[in-house]
């Protein structure tokens, strides 16, 4: 059942969550005005789903996002890693990629480090 669906614009992605799926989809490009403001939901709905789950997906496939988008990424990052050692090692990201975009790749890998969730890469022609 989709919990939480946020419809793609010119500056903000696709989100969609699905708990009987327990995926987080998120697709486009992201750079809100307010990212902080337009995260909140996202933050707040997995928050709530941690709670009674142990396991989570994230398909990450942003074609471009900006500095505050990425501090919005890996404060969701570390509220799923910081939820409990069990919710940390039951979660994947799977980070999505142009297969010529290393910068994405390298932002993926820094959120990775920081974070210690198990990331894939997935290369897109």
């Amino acid at each position: 059942m989709k919990l939480l669906h946020i419809v793609s614009t010119k500056s903000s992605p696709e989100i969609i969550f699905d708990d009987q799926e327990h995926k987080l989809f998120i697709k486009g490009i992201c750079t809100p005005e307010n990212p902080i403001h337009f995260f909140q939901p996202v933050v707040d709905i997995i928050e709530n789903y941690l709670t009674s789950n142990n396991q989570l997906i994230i398909d990450i496939y942003l074609d471009y996002f900006n500095t505050g988008s990425s501090k919005c990424l890996l404060n969701l990052f570390s509220k799923v890693a910081n939820t409990s050692p069990e919710v940390k090692s039951n979660t994947i990201v799977n980070w999505i990629v142009d297969e010529d975009d290393s910068e994405l790749k390298e932002a993926g890998e820094v959120f990775e480090e920081i974070t210690g969730l198990k990331f894939n890469y997935i290369s897109q022609n």
